[in-house]
């Protein structure tokens, strides 16, 4: 039996309907911040020598005092159906979680990474179980 008459013969007659990718729309995102293991010092700017010596004494003031945003490496999840796609980037260095969740800045990209690696993921386990029907 070719694969169409087979997939015919377990759906009623009638081919499946194709499978669509997952949009932000179906998925739940989430955005964690963790301690960066990068040192901030000679990897936060570069610029110039005052404004380096600046940005490293704002940042290690703001980590003294509790705002992890200062330097993280932030790691965002897209969730659908017990799948989980994710997208990282270090080196982060922000004021806030909202200042990072800005429009047009990389959250909306690590979204759209995370998306994807989602995607991916369920297409994969797709194709796995597409081997199961016989």
């Amino acid at each position: 039996m070719d694969t169409i008459t087979n997939l015919r013969a377990n759906n009623d007659g009638r081919l499946p309907a194709p499978r669509r990718e997952l949009t932000e729309a179906d998925v739940t995102f989430s955005l964690v911040a963790e301690p960066d293991d990068i040192p901030f010092v000679g990897n936060c700017s570069a610029i110039d020598d005052e404004a380096d010596r600046e940005t490293e004494t704002w940042i290690r003031e703001q980590l003294d005092s509790g705002n992890l945003w200062a330097w993280c490496t932030v790691i965002v999840r897209a969730d659908w159906e017990g799948f989980t796609g994710s997208a990282a980037l270090g080196a982060c260095s922000y004021e806030s979680e909202e200042a990072f969740r800005a429009p047009g800045g990389y959250f909306d990209g690590l979204k759209a990474e995370a998306l994807a690696d989602l995607n991916a993921a369920v297409a994969k386990a797709g194709k796995a179980l597409d081997k199961l029907e016989s």
